[in-house]
């Protein structure tokens, strides 16, 4: 039998493209909040469904001087209120907006430093809630902080993500808050989204069924993602 000359480069094995292009560290985000979902509405019982809600969700009045008490709930509420959603629709949004714009910023961090990106994007937000606020018995849940902070975060690289090669993150140098600010569209952009935030949330347009959507929130976690990648952008520094 003749052998057949073999062309080098495709006798090579290519490397396969991964179906989803998403940094691990996000599909874990992903699976926890959905996970808790289906596991709140579908499996645990009623109890304990309700006792993960009440030692997740954030309620401001837990730090009022009156009733603050150092116990799990109080621990674990300002960072845990982001894994608990109220309904699919609340769950699907966040997840669709999270892997917009966590994506590029969390290959850009990586995986320690986008989890605590996370977390101080959830403090962010509770802390702005709070303030407005304070001393409310209505709680606090959704990973909408933590997701508007990965837009803040998006924000300071003027929304320029590596198109070629979407694993190596936002493209371009880290912006100063005022030249990110300058970049074109960036405000535009901010803005839409704002009032969009503002219009759901005060339920102007009536699309929201009466549910609260805690707005102020959103803009708390945008602020804190905006300023605290400047300190977890170790790449600025290359």
């Amino acid at each position: 039998m003749e052998n057949l000359p073999v062309d080098n480069e495709l006798a090579e094995e290519k490397p396969r493209e991964p179906i989803f292009n998403l940094p691990a560290i996000l599909v874990v985000f992903v699976v926890i909040c959905v996970g808790m979902h289906i596991l709140r509405n579908s499996v645990f019982s009623q109890q304990l469904a309700e006792w993960v809600f009440v030692t997740f969700a954030y309620f401001p009045i837990r730090f009022t001087p009156e009733f603050f008490t150092l116990d799990l709930p109080t621990l674990i509420s300002p960072i845990g209120h982001t894994f608990l959603h109220g309904d699919w629709t609340h769950l699907g949004m966040n997840m669709v907006w999270l892997v917009a714009f966590g994506a590029p910023v969390a290959y850009r961090l990586g995986a320690l430093r986008s989890i605590l990106f996370w977390i101080l994007t959830a403090l962010g937000a509770v802390i702005l809630h709070t303030i407005i606020y304070y001393g409310d018995t209505v709680p606090l849940i959704g990973a909408s902080g933590a997701v508007s902070g990965f837009l803040g975060g998006a924000a300071r690289f003027g929304f320029k993500a590596n198109r070629r090669n979407p694993r190596a993150g936002l493209a371009g140098p880290l912006y100063g808050p005022l030249d990110s600010l300058r970049q074109r569209g960036v405000i535009p952009f901010l803005a839409i989204w704002m009032v969009l935030n503002f219009a759901f949330g005060s339920d102007v347009l009536g699309l929201s069924g009466g549910a609260s959507i805690a707005w102020e929130a959103h803009i708390g976690g945008l602020i804190a993602g905006f300023f605290a990648i400047g300190y977890l952008d170790t790449k600025r520094h290359k």
